[in-house]
């Protein structure tokens, strides 16, 4: 994700924390649906959604994250996917969505999930890595609720 020409990223708040996607990532802005459990695994951290008559993924933030989140009810619930994929799709619920933002590219410190923090509106924003997100949900889902 370096380079010279400007990325349009989706911005986003999770437990008052601005965070921010590619929105080539970014395969929907879905409305919050009740989430239901998968067996082996508390709904506190990662459960389904019925998402156009499919099961969709979710996966709290906190796990996802790495970090403690506040919890709120969220309002969306973003449906990603590295690079649009519609295969290897995961549902990540935000506070609520702050809307696009175009920014230039430049060099990315890879730091986890966080490709890099930069200042976008006043504010500084987490930019996320799906792909790393996508694997970490599947670690988070496979262990059970073990540490990502």
């Amino acid at each position: 994700m370096s380079g010279e020409a400007e990325r349009r990223l989706v911005l986003f708040e999770v437990g008052g924390s601005a965070y921010a996607l590619p929105i080539s990532d970014v395969i929907e802005v879905a409305e919050w649906a009740p989430i239901s459990a998968i067996p082996s695994l508390a709904t506190t951290r990662a459960g389904v959604v019925n998402h156009h008559g499919d099961a969709l993924p979710v996966v709290w933030g906190e796990a996802m994250l790495g970090e403690a989140v506040a919890a709120a009810a969220p309002e969306n619930v973003l449906v990603l996917g590295a690079g649009g994929a519609e295969s290897g799709r995961l549902g990540l619920p935000v506070d609520r969505v702050l809307g696009l933002a175009d920014v230039p590219g430049g060099a990315v410190a890879s730091d986890g999930v966080v490709l890099e923090r930069r200042p976008v509106r006043g504010r500084i924003v987490a930019v996320l890595d799906a792909a790393r997100l996508l694997e970490r949900a599947a670690h988070v889902i496979e262990d059970g609720g073990g540490r990502a």
